[in-house]
C-alpha cells in the first residue's frame, strides 16, 4: 500500500502521470525488491556448546573455504586471542630473527617446535596435528626460545647450501631439528650436532627421497624422536637409502623434490666460480646456469627435458652468468681455456672444472669437442655420473646407484 501511494502521490515520478501501465510496472518492481529481501534465507551452522575445538575449527575453515584459505596458524590466532596475541608474537619474532623472514617461515612452525618440545617433556607421543597445536598451553612463556631455536636451525640449513627460500628442500625436517635444539637450550648447536658429517649425511639422505612427502606430521614426529635419541644417548638414527641413476639426473626438472637437495650439495661443495675462479661463500649470489643454453634446443633440436635437467645446470656467480649470456659452451669454454693457457693457470682451470663436475680435462687435445651440440646427450650422461659421485661423497654408502651396468644395457639393447 505504501509503495503504491508513494508512486502515485509523491510527485517523484512525473513520467507516470498519464501512463497507468508504467506506474503499475514500477510498483511491481519495487514490491519485488522488498519480497526478495523479506524472503532471503541466511544459512546458519548451529554447534553444540560441547563441541570440541577441533570440530569448531573444521566448521570455521569449511565456511571460509571460498575466501583465502585459513592456515593452522590463522586458526590458532583466533583460538587463543586475546592472550596470547599470536599475531603480535610472530611479528616480533620476524623482527628479532630476520632469517625467519628471509626464508618465509610461518608461525605454525614455532607452534610445532613448541608442541614437540612439550610432548617430549610430558612423555607424550609427538604428533603435531592441527588439533594438538590448538590445545597448547604456556605458549607465551616458551615462544621466545622456540623462535630462536627455529632461527638457528634455518641458519644451519643455510650453511648446508639453502642460500635462499627457493632452495629450501624441506621445512618439516628442519622443524624436527629445531625442536631437538629447543629441548637442549643448555647446549650450543655445535654440541648438539657434534658429529657434523653424520648429521649432514642423515639430513641429505632425508631430503633426497624421490617423491617423498615432507608435509607429514607423522614423519616429523619420527624424525624428532630419532634425533632426540641421538642427542641424548648417542644412538645414530637410521640413514635412509638414496636411490639415484644417471637417467634420473638427465631428466630431473626443478619440480623434482631432489633437485633442491642437489642444488644445496652443489652450493656447499663448489668453492670456486667456474668462469672467474673467484671464491664462493654462503653470501655469494649464485645463478642456476644452463651449460648448453636453451636457444640450443630450438637451433639444434636438443631434447628439452635434458636442457632443463640438473645435468645441464651449474651454479655460478651472477656476474659470470651475465658474462656468458646464452653463448654456446664450446665458445665460452674455448675462451676460458685459451685465457688460462696464456696466464699459465690451465691446471687451476682444470681443478675448477672438476669442482663443478664438468667432464674431461682441458689439458687434453680434443676436450672442446665434447661440447659440440651433437655430443649433448653424451655430455649430460657423463656429467650425471660425476654428480652421482659427488652425492656419494656426502651420503656415503647410503647411495644406491640404480643406473644399469654395461651388461644390463647390452641386454636391453638386444
Amino acid at each position: 500500500v505504501y509503495v503504491s501511494e508513494y508512486v502515485e502521490d509523491s510527485g517523484d515520478f512525473p513520467e507516470f502521470e498519464n501512463d497507468r501501465r508504467k506506474e503499475r510496472e514500477a510498483v511491481a518492481r519495487i514490491k519485488g525488491i522488498f519480497e526478495t529481501i523479506r524472503n532471503y534465507k541466511v544459512p546458519v551452522v548451529i554447534l553444540e556448546r560441547t563441541s570440541g575445538i577441533a570440530s569448531v575449527c573444521r566448521v570455521f575453515e569449511t565456511i571460509n573455504s571460498t575466501g583465502t584459505r585459513l592456515t593452522t596458524f590463522d586458526l590458532a590466532v583466533a583460538r587463543f586471542f586475546p592472550k596470547p596475541d599470536l599475531r603480535d608474537l610472530w611479528e616480533r619474532a620476524l623482527k628479532d630473527y630476520r632469517i625467519l623472514e628471509k626464508y618465509e617461515a610461518g608461525g605454525e612452525e614455532v607452534l610445532q617446535v613448541l608442541y614437540l618440545t612439550m610432548a617430549a617433556q610430558e612423555k607424550k607421543y609427538p604428533n603435531p596435528t592441527r588439533s594438538n597445536l590448538l590445545q597448547l598451553n604456556n605458549i607465551e612463556a616458551d615462544w621466545e626460545k622456540s623462535s630462536l631455536s627455529l632461527a638457528e636451525t634455518y641458519d644451519w640449513a643455510k650453511r648446508q647450501g639453502a642460500r635462499t627460500e627457493k632452495l629450501l628442500p624441506s621445512r618439516n625436517v628442519l622443524v624436527a631439528m629445531a625442536a631437538v635444539r629447543n629441548l637442549h637450550r643448555n647446549k650450543s648447536i655445535h654440541e648438539i650436532w657434534r658429529d657434523h658429517d653424520f648429521v649432514r649425511r642423515w639430513y641429505f639422505s632425508k631430503i633426497m627421497q624421490a617423491g617423498a612427502s615432507q608435509a607429514s606430521n607423522y614423519r616429523m614426529g619420527l624424525d624428532f624422536m630419532a634425533l632426540r635419541e641421538y642427542v641424548e644417548d648417542g644412538s645414530q638414527p637410521k640413514v635412509q637409502e638414496v636411490k639415484l641413476s644417471a637417467e634420473d639426473l638427465v631428466r630431473m626438472r626443478p619440480s623434482d623434490v631432489r633437485y633442491k637437495a642437489l642444488q644445496n650439495m652443489f652450493a656447499t661443495t663448489i668453492n670456486l666460480d667456474l668462469v672467474s675462479g673467484d671464491a664462493i661463500n654462503s653470501e655469494s649470489v649464485l645463478h642456476d646456469h644452463h651449460i648448453f643454453p636453451r636457444k640450443s634446443g630450438k637451433r639444434y633440436f636438443l631434447p628439452s627435458a635434458m636442457l632443463d635437467s640438473i645435468s645441464n645446470r651449474v651454479p655460478i656467480l651472477g656476474k659470470s652468468n651475465q658474462e656468458i649470456g646464452d653463448s654456446d659452451p664450446k665458445e665460452y669454454f674455448g675462451k676460458l681455456m685459451r685465457r688460462s693457457r696464456e696466464q699459465g693457470t690451465l691446471s687451476g682451470f682444470a681443478r675448477r672444472l672438476e669442482g663443478c663436475m664438468i667432464p674431461g680435462d682441458p689439458r687434453e687435445s680434443g676436450w672442446l669437442d665434447g661440447f659440440s651440440e651433437d655430443k649433448f646427450e653424451e655430455f649430460c650422461r657423463r656429467r650425471a655420473a660425476l654428480i652421482i659421485a659427488r652425492v656419494r661423497e656426502i651420503v656415503g654408502d647410503s647411495l644406491r646407484d640404480t643406473s644399469p651396468g654395461p651388461d644390463e644395457s647390452l641386454d636391453y639393447e638386444d
